[in-house]
């Protein structure tokens, strides 16, 4: 299996799952449901025209953030066009008469070039747009150490609960943004970020569906969700009075690459839903640590259908593909595709006092992820981090099952540095040539398959040592026939493997295939 042919498989799965979201606004565009349409031409246009056809189209941003549009009002920007400044615009759709944007003629995508400001498009306190085919940059001299540059960023401060924000087909590229990031600063710099903010109104979002957009050369952060509601009992040194949950959030069938720190970051929400994305080199200029996909302070995230890879770090501190940080319950990594990220797979860390709990791995593939970093650890010194890392004090219970891990140039492929029970079952852990170093006293083991590892599991009493004899490594990770693994793993509780194969309720395979043997 190529990554192109993972790739391809990733999208399809989100262009098929994408459809039915946002219903009503999918239906927004008919005649009877849309209102007054405005037309912007940068180059051309008046400010002193009407706005109300391509003859009179308005000219500025100035002029377009001056109108109050209502209900199923739709502005179309003269393709082949860009504008300076940022598009800030006031009023409030709903979920069946959204605002929404787009292009008219023919030619690129319209342009806005915010040329250092905040953000090239700016949604304060409204609700109910949808932004669609835009092309987006804000670049300016080299930032300041908090100043902060996005491309899309909706903003809320005490509105209470803002719904129904579409991002779809929008183009953002050369935000160099500072290396601002929640939780550690009061919101993000990025690509797509949405901040519920505030001191006396407890704000959020309801209906966030942010999909098949690109990210290119963005920093710090590619597409991030942001709250000061965080008090609960999960994070009680949170931001805020009470605990506010971003809720129906999808980010879905985005492209990403030559992102500066984190591809996507999950904060505050409940069931946010991250799949078919594809992200290709992130971490790239982040000082601090990264994670191509994360969660924080939430419940019921679901990361699946994912492809991550080339994520690179800075100097010692690790680039992990995947994340799960404080205060999370029910965190769902499946499915997802990770290749070449010098961090790692996976780390999972939850302060005291920040509990995580119930994490679930499973039926991934990690090709060539390595590590070559440390984090800081509780003495004050550093502890080295592996293929999958467990760092800190609460993280629970987890779930670790049906994934296949080929690490040919792992110096460490596990390590766990809390006393935490956790469980490892029909996972194939293939290290280096020399053999991969496996430390985990605590960890409860059964029926998974080990090749070149230092120090295999004394309790996995069904452990099976030797070639697991994948189709083509690197390429290919079915199993060929007569590998060790068919039908040699226990009943674990999943429903569908890596490649779309039923999982068999007995004697399943081990690792992330559970198909037949292949010749």
């Amino acid at each position: 299996m190529t990554a192109a042919w993972i790739r391809r498989l990733t999208l399809a799965v989100a262009a098929l799952t994408a459809v039915g979201v946002s219903t009503p606004a999918a239906l927004a565009g008919t005649t009877d449901r849309r209102g007054t349409q405005y037309y912007v031409d940068c180059a051309g246009g008046s400010d002193a025209a009407s706005g109300l056809g391509a003859t009179q189209a308005w000219k500025t941003l100035a002029k377009v953030n001056s109108v109050v549009f209502a209900p199923g009002s739709r502005i179309v920007f003269k393709r082949g066009t860009r504008c300076a400044g940022t598009f800030a615009p006031k009023g409030s759709g709903t979920p069946d008469r959204p605002i929404t944007t787009g292009g008219y003629g023919t030619g690129a995508k319209p342009g806005i070039d915010a040329g250092g400001a905040l953000a090239a498009v700016l949604l304060h306190n409204v609700e109910g747009w949808e932004l669609r085919d835009l092309d987006l940059t804000d670049q300016g001299p080299p930032p300041g150490e908090s100043e902060l540059r996005i491309g899309v960023y909706v903003l809320l401060e005490d509105f209470g609960i803002a719904h129904h924000i579409v991002v779809s087909g929008v183009d953002v590229h050369d935000v160099n943004g500072c290396d601002c990031r929640n939780p550690h600063t009061p919101t993000v710099s990025g690509g797509i970020v949405f901040k519920a903010g505030g001191t006396t109104t407890p704000s959020g979002f309801d209906d966030i569906a942010v999909e098949r957009n690109t990210l290119k050369h963005v920093d710090r952060q590619g597409i991030a969700t942001s709250s000061d509601w965080e008090r609960r009992a999960q994070y009680p040194d949170g931001r805020g009075t009470t605990y506010v949950a971003l809720t129906r959030v999808r980010i879905a069938g985005n492209y990403g690459e030559d992102i500066g720190g984190d591809a996507v970051g999950v904060y505050n929400a409940t069931n946010a839903v991250v799949e078919g994305n594809v992200f290709r080199g992130w971490a790239e200029r982040a000082p601090s640590y990264t994670a191509a996909l994360s969660a924080f302070n939430s419940d019921g995230t679901v990361f699946r259908y994912n492809e991550v890879s080339y994520g690179h770090g800075s100097g010692p501190l690790p680039s992990a593909a995947f994340m799960t940080e404080h205060a999370n319950l029910d965190t769902v990594f499946e499915h997802n595709f990770s290749h070449e990220n010098q961090g790692g797979m996976l780390v999972v860390c939850a302060d005291a006092g920040r509990p995580t709990d119930r994490t679930t791995i499973r039926y991934n593939i990690s090709d060539n992820d390595f590590s070559n970093g440390y984090y800081p650890d509780f003495s004050g010194g550093t502890s080295p981090i592996g293929v999958i890392t467990v760092i800190c004090l609460e993280t629970g219970h987890m779930q670790v099952y049906g994934n296949t891990i080929h690490a040919p140039n792992a110096e460490r492929m596990l390590m766990n540095y809390t006393t935490n029970a956790l469980e490892f079952t029909d996972n194939i852990f293939v290290g280096r040539a020399g053999g991969s170093q496996f430390s985990d006293p605590y960890g409860v083991y059964d029926h998974n398959l080990y090749q070149n590892i230092i120090g295999v599991p004394a309790g996995d009493t069904h452990a099976v040592v030797g070639d697991p004899r994948f189709a083509a490594p690197g390429r290919d990770y079915r199993l060929r026939t007569g590998s060790p693994a068919l039908s040699a793993g226990a009943p674990n509780g999943g429903v569908r493997d890596f490649f779309g194969y039923p999982v068999p309720r007995v004697n399943p395979s081990i690792g992330a295939y559970t198909g037949p043997g292949v010749r």
